[in-house]
């Protein structure tokens, strides 16, 4: 056994291997408890606001808005990274932050039967199984609000510092960095594709409110699995830099943060081999994450009539994005660049048109919307492969583009081409998604609404409830493989199939510089501690 893992983990020292362990288990648990958390909460909110007289005839644009906030407030936990691990052991902040994760979703779990709350029981409306509102506890959906921010900062927190600890583990070694990063994101990807179809049983039997029990033992365990990483001290080694305290930090790194932007931006739009990423990264980002956390919903409580069926889906995209890093993995040296993957994640986009295109088919000749759910997570699998494929090429890709460039910004301590480019990138897809959603929440709230309406006529509630969506799943994300693909041919010597870094403008990096542009997402410099 001890030789086999020698074998797996060559050069690591029994320190590292051991940390490698509790890091895994606990990213594990996190991920089985976030799929578990994050999709119950998704369903809860699209169950309420639909449900709630006050706010049922606007609750898709809700839920848009929403959801938007929740991403900044993602964004806002990311700035709070950066003062918290300079001044606490990296563990320690990762652990704490999955723990405030826990206590919110405890908060959910302890308003509901104290407000009268049930197990989840089920109504036949238009020939679907749909949730009883009877069942839910009698508080305001409203109180989501300030819970599913709050969770935004948590989950913003612990996934930078995901990117952030490998680093603490193993060192500088790029061997090793590289040997953890594909151990850890094959079994990340491994919980999350069976934290999601759990979750979907889970919502099933016991509601969106009581499905939650499950998430914050799991936030436990990764938190006490965590805590066992060993992980050096840190420090700053800014000259004249001053003390501040933890919100002055905050405050600071916030406008750090917005500096960075008008950086990325200047950067983007100096070349053309950087500014394709905006339709080639952004756009492609903003249609993945409205697949999942759009049209997945929707879908299903609008046609299907069961929100949690969207859970069923997401387990299909979380393995089609598994299987997508292994292809990478596999053809790593035969693909020199990531314009042949980014072509077939804007391709495989069409295939959204099937969701609507089959649904009044089947579904009104004998199949169950609990079929059908698993027919859309098989072309959600495709799918999300091309967008997985693309995804991990694209992130090695911004590092070796701007690896020459760090030398050039000396004008600031605190903001990096990689980390600035990041910042545009990723804002932008923030601002697109937010409008996106909020606009076609109102747009669907019209649709569903209709559906609401009918009574005792299964197959016009069909025929309406998908009306809308070959418009969102169908004509909106044909637009989107336009955008991509046209992207792919902005770089100079893209036209080829397979075109090489040297055609679009870039040298090819040797072995020192890959070593360099893996370690420089991670701009941290670690100082011994004085005793």
């Amino acid at each position: 056994m001890a030789s086999t893992i020698e074998k797996l983990f060559p050069g690591f020292t029994s320190e590292q291997k051991r940390n490698l362990l509790f890091y895994t288990i606990g990213i594990m648990c996190y991920k089985l408890g976030l799929e578990s958390a994050l999709g119950a909460v998704k369903t809860m909110m699209t169950e309420r606001f639909n449900s709630n007289p006050e706010t049922s005839p606007n609750a898709f644009a809700i839920i848009g808005l929403l959801e938007g906030l929740n991403q900044l407030c993602q964004s806002l936990g990311s700035i709070a990274v950066a003062p918290l691990i300079f001044r606490f052991k990296t563990p320690r902040v990762l652990g704490s932050a999955i723990l405030f994760f826990a206590a919110l979703t405890l908060v959910f779990l302890i308003i509901e039967p104290a407000t009268g709350g049930r197990i989840v029981t089920y109504l036949t409306v238009n020939g679907k199984e749909s949730p009883d509102p009877s069942t839910y506890g009698n508080w305001t959906p409203y109180l989501i609000f300030p819970l599913f921010l709050a969770i935004g900062i948590a989950y913003g927190i612990v996934e930078l510092i995901r990117r952030v600890i490998p680093r603490d583990i193993v060192g500088g070694d790029v061997a090793k960095l590289k040997k953890m990063d594909a151990t850890v994101h094959i079994w990340y990807e491994v919980a999350g594709t069976g934290g999601a179809f759990f979750s979907a049983f889970m919502i099933q039997k016991l509601g969106h409110v009581y499905a939650l029990i499950v998430s914050p033992p799991l936030f436990i365990l990764a938190a006490a699995s965590w805590l066992q990483v060993s992980s050096p001290d840190r420090n700053i080694r800014v000259v004249n830099a001053p003390n501040r305290t933890v919100l002055g930090a905050v405050a600071h790194y916030t406008a750090v943060y917005f500096s960075s932007i008008v950086v990325g931006a200047r950067i983007i739009f100096s070349s053309r081999k950087f500014s394709w990423l905006i339709p080639g990264y952004t756009v492609g980002l903003v249609f993945h994450r409205y697949l999942e956390n759009g049209i997945a919903p929707n879908f299903s409580k609008i046609v299907l009539g069961d929100a949690s069926m969207s859970q069923i889906m997401v387990g299909g995209s979380n393995f089609g994005e598994l299987c997508g890093a292994f292809i990478v993995f596999i053809f790593n040296t035969q693909i020199h660049t990531p314009i042949p993957w980014v072509r077939w994640d804007a391709i495989v986009l069409n295939l959204v048109w099937l969701v609507p295109g089959l649904a009044y088919g089947l579904l009104t000749t004998g199949v169950s919307p609990y079929q059908y759910a698993w027919i859309v997570a098989a072309l959600y699998m495709f799918i999300s492969m091309g967008w997985a494929a693309g995804d991990v090429s694209l992130a090695a890709y911004i590092q070796s583009q701007l690896e020459h460039q760090e030398e050039e910004e000396e004008n600031s301590e605190e903001v990096s081409p990689l980390g600035a480019v990041m910042a545009f990138l990723y804002s932008s897809y923030i601002l697109i998604y937010f409008c996106i959603n909020f606009g076609l929440g109102r747009y669907l709230d019209g649709f569903a609404n209709k559906v609401k309406a009918i009574k005792n006529d299964k197959n016009l509630a069909y025929s309406t409830g998908i009306e809308p969506f070959y418009i969102i799943a169908g004509v909106m994300f044909s637009i989107g493989c336009v955008v991509i693909m046209a992207g792919t041919f902005i770089p100079k010597g893209s036209m080829a199939i397979n075109p090489t870094l040297s055609e679009i403008d870039s040298p090819i990096l040797d072995h020192e510089k890959a070593e360099k542009e893996y370690l420089a997402e991670v701009e941290i410099v670690q100082v011994p501690t004085q005793n």
